[in-house]
């Protein structure tokens, strides 16, 4: 069961990871750059769809789960950058080990929440998908982990040393 949940945790990760992921930054043509990430977003979910064969119904409704997802991450998204910033400054300032104890809590607690937001978003597309799609989105993300332990070296992928 544990086994099945990391899976479908990994799974989660790659999708989101996939649907949130944006294209390398353009040159820059003058626009803010505010204005060139928006140009961005959707191409994971393009990537996605292809490698997935998705239907055009599905691309939509995948684009409407994880833009409904960055949405409500987006709070969670900047608290979480203030708290590790705050962390960052305690450390420096020498702050005791409870005050930073206090503010890991918080970090952990909206990289929890931030988790959760994404994992939702993963569980809905995942529950569109047709089965066919399920065993192609396994693999994909096996692949994904092969090629990441390749990078990291012998021994030193998941699981190591258990």
């Amino acid at each position: 069961m544990n086994n099945n949940l990391i899976r479908f945790a990994g799974v989660a990760a790659l999708a989101c990871g996939a649907m949130f992921a944006q294209s390398p930054a353009p040159p820059d043509n003058g626009q803010p750059p505010a204005h060139q990430r928006q140009r961005g977003r959707g191409h994971g979910i393009d990537r996605l769809a292809t490698r997935l064969n998705l239907t055009d119904a599905q691309k939509q409704q995948a684009k409407s789960i994880f833009d409904a997802a960055r949405e409500t991450s987006k709070p969670i998204a900047q608290q979480l950058r203030q708290q590790k910033q705050a962390l960052q400054e305690a450390a420096k300032a020498g702050k005791s080990d409870a005050e930073i104890d206090q503010l890991a809590g918080d970090v952990g607690s909206l990289t929890s929440q931030m988790t959760a937001v994404r994992t939702k978003a993963f569980a809905k597309f995942y529950a569109m998908l047709t089965p066919e799609q399920r065993t192609q989105a396994q693999q994909m993300r096996q692949n994904m982990r092969e090629r990441f332990q390749h990078r990291r070296g012998p021994g030193k992928g998941e699981g190591a040393g258990q």
